[in-house]
């Protein structure tokens, strides 16, 4: 064959398509592209779905955001006002208080409505994920499913989910992503307005949690990927977000400055294994969700030694930084993924260690968007470099299928164990027997639930029990002295509503032994000594009664002096001296605490000053303070009864007549209210005569 035969074969063959190659048609095409998109939000509602069903958490955050809350239980502008000018539960979150304002207002305050939003922001986080990705990475729409799917139903992510003190999470994404996606129309429009819209979003975004403070640094990534030249315009753009993200910074430290809790003491070489180990074990459980937690706490030999995993973790978080760097032969991809996810993340990798948990579920919510998409593009690159005899993107398919079904089975499990804090708690110690935190979060529940709502004696007392049972088990592990200190204080309580008092003061001592400036131990030994001793177990020894008695007015004065604010205190005081025929220093006493304002208990210390003024036969002043009382609570028998009394001293018969009838209305079985109508009504019936 003549060379240039040779030559003409060559080119023909240079213009035959080659076989071996083909496009990524099989997730990506219009066709199929928004049916499997649907499939994945349909997924992941079913996922989530059954927590619409759980209730509010009895304690952890749950109970300050909503049920302790009283801002949100009104909608009205003076709330408004507070959202955005208080702190909630060490953070500045204005937009998220608002929203719990708005369910309150709309559904009763009913749990459902507060998960099903939760899951529903959720939902539209994952529509705003295909959005952005698919707008980052046009060439094909599979990365940006891929991304979006992951995102939507990873185990990881159920705790921003479920949890509604989470809401903060998913409701700053929210601002957060439609940020990003109006900054990519900005990349490619350089429209103005495109970056005012993105400005925006990004303030709602940091008054609904301050992590999103790192939005300009994410932009900047955005503008690295997108091949934009440096230049003194792309940094001036940015100025105006460094400025909302400095301002939002220094309120969210101002926030944290007074809740942040000490991490345990540790060296530099535990500390950076720590921070490595929290790292890594991001990176591992985006690829393998498994021990997952809602909380994940300190080792327990740290500052003695950590186990071998916390220092080899170092060498593997150099390894893939090495491998990151070498991967920008291979283009941008993997850079911007996995600095994506460096960036979202770094604010809680314990640089600076505080809390009793290294890491969090919650803590990768935004940052797995940018390890998914570097699994998205994995999966673009591979589909177009495979051989078309082999079929690899049809094993590809089944891969991610496998995957995405196995997360979503997960995550399924994981919605159950947020049912309540016995469920979420026992998860914990299941794989942290020694959590001193989850012990104690689970004896809280036992002790409140039971108490609040158990609806007989039986299921209460066993939940008592339960509950002494965690708060002992705890003490095991416990060090720090105050926590001790309101461990024993708990177990006081908890003996006490079991009925044996005796046994809960021996714990409010324990209590005072491990730290003697304990307000709460002092106040409630006081009332042991008051109502226990001095009315019970002494009643018949009038020495050792009045001893009783002074016993408690020392502890309520201990009480007092270490806060000069506490008006149980000055009210259990009050009632003391009322005992000891002190009738005008407890009139002080109650005027103290009516002076604090906190009316949710004043219908209490008017009636117990009202008993002290008629003692000391002031009968006229101390009607003023039942009808004060009447006026806070209409359905209080003791403020009737003794008003009652005071209008019988005065010969006001009818009016302790009617009184003693509303005392008999509230509670039939009151033998003694039915004593003083007879009294009455045989005065009234011989005046007739």
């Amino acid at each position: 064959m003549s060379p240039k035969s040779k030559e003409n074969k060559r080119q023909k063959a240079q213009l035959q398509p080659k076989k071996q190659v083909q496009k990524v048609v099989s997730i990506s095409s219009n066709k199929w592209i928004w049916v499997a998109l649907a499939v994945v939000i349909i997924t992941t509602f079913i996922i989530y779905f059954r927590a619409i069903k759980f209730n509010i958490l009895y304690s952890w955050d749950d109970s300050l955001y909503i049920r302790e809350n009283s801002h949100i239980k009104d909608l009205k502008w003076e709330n408004i006002k507070l959202f955005f000018t208080n702190f909630y539960v060490a953070h500045y979150q204005p937009i998220t208080i608002l929203s719990y304002a708005i369910e309150n207002k709309l559904g009763g305050g009913k749990a459902f409505l507060f998960h099903f939003d939760n899951i529903l922001l959720h939902l539209f986080n994952t529509c705003l994920v295909y959005v952005l990705i698919r707008r980052i990475s046009p060439k094909s729409a599979a990365v940006a499913l891929i991304t979006a799917a992951f995102f939507a139903v990873h185990p990881l992510h159920v705790e921003s989910v479920v949890w509604i003190a989470e809401r903060k999470d998913v409701l700053y994404s929210f601002f957060f992503l439609l940020a990003l996606i109006m900054y990519s129309s900005y990349l490619k429009t350089e429209k103005i307005k495109h970056l005012i819209f993105a400005g925006i979003f990004y303030v709602l975004s940091c008054l609904s949690k301050s992590a999103a403070v790192i939005l300009p640094l994410v932009m900047l990534l955005m503008d690295y990927y997108a091949g934009r030249k440096i230049s003194v315009k792309m940094f001036l753009e940015k100025v105006p977000f460094f400025l909302i993200s400095l301002v939002f910074g220094i309120v969210a430290m101002l926030a944290t400055k007074k809740a942040l809790i000490p991490a345990p003491d540790m060296s530099i070489v535990e500390h950076l294994s720590i921070v490595s180990f929290s790292f890594f074990s991001y990176l591992f459980k985006a690829f393998i969700p498994v021990c997952l937690s809602p909380i994940y706490p300190y080792p327990e030999d740290i500052g003695s030694g950590l186990p071998i995993m916390y220092y080899l973790s170092f060498l593997f978080v150099l390894a893939i930084l090495v491998f990151v760097w070498y991967s920008r032969k291979w283009g941008r991809d993997i850079i911007f993924g996995f600095v994506f996810f460096i960036i979202t993340i770094m604010l809680v990798l314990q640089f600076i260690p505080t809390g009793l948990a290294i890491m969090a579920d919650r803590y990768s919510y935004i940052p797995y968007i940018g390890i998914f998409f570097i699994i998205g593009k994995v999966y673009e690159r591979l589909a177009l470099m495979v051989n078309v005899k082999l079929n690899y993107q049809r094993y590809l398919l089944i891969f991610f299928l496998f995957g995405f079904i196995s997360y979503s089975a997960l995550a399924y499990e994981r919605v159950g164990i947020w049912e309540n804090e016995d469920t979420l708690f026992s998860d914990v110690i299941s794989q942290y027997p020694h959590c001193k935190l989850a012990l104690g979060g689970r004896a809280m529940y036992f002790m409140n639930y039971h108490s609040n709502y158990a609806h007989d004696k039986i299921t209460k007392e066993e939940g008592y029990k339960k509950a002494i049972a965690d708060f002992e088990n705890s003490l095991k592990y416990t060090t720090d002295i105050k926590e001790k200190a309101l461990v024993y204080y708990d177990i006081g309580v908890a003996k006490n509503s079991l009925g044996d008092t005796a046994a809960a003061k021996l714990e409010y001592d324990k209590s005072l032994e491990v730290d003697p400036s304990y307000r709460d131990s002092y106040l409630n030994r006081g009332i042991c000594y008051m109502n226990y001793y001095a009315k019970i177990v002494y009643a018949r020894d009038n020495e050792k009664q009045m001893a009783a008695i002074n016993n408690s007015i020392k502890d309520f004065d201990k009480a007092i002096i270490l806060d000069n604010n506490f008006l149980d205190a000055y009210v259990n005081r009050g009632n003391a001296k009322i005992m000891l025929k002190n009738d005008t220093g407890a009139i002080k006493d109650f005027d103290k605490a009516i002076a604090l304002n906190q009316k949710d208990k004043n219908a209490l210390v008017y009636i117990n000053r009202g008993i002290a003024k008629n003692d000391l036969k002031e009968y006229e002043s101390a009607i003023k303070d039942f009808d004060l009382a009447i006026a806070i609570n209409a359905n209080y028998p003791d403020a009737y009864t003794n008003r009652g009394c005071a209008k019988f001293y005065l010969k006001d018969y009818q009016g302790a007549l009617k009184d003693y009838n509303k005392v008999i209305e509230l509670t039939p079985q009151d033998a003694n209210a039915v004593k003083n109508r007879d009294v009455v009504n045989a005065i009234l019936g011989i005046a007739k005569k």
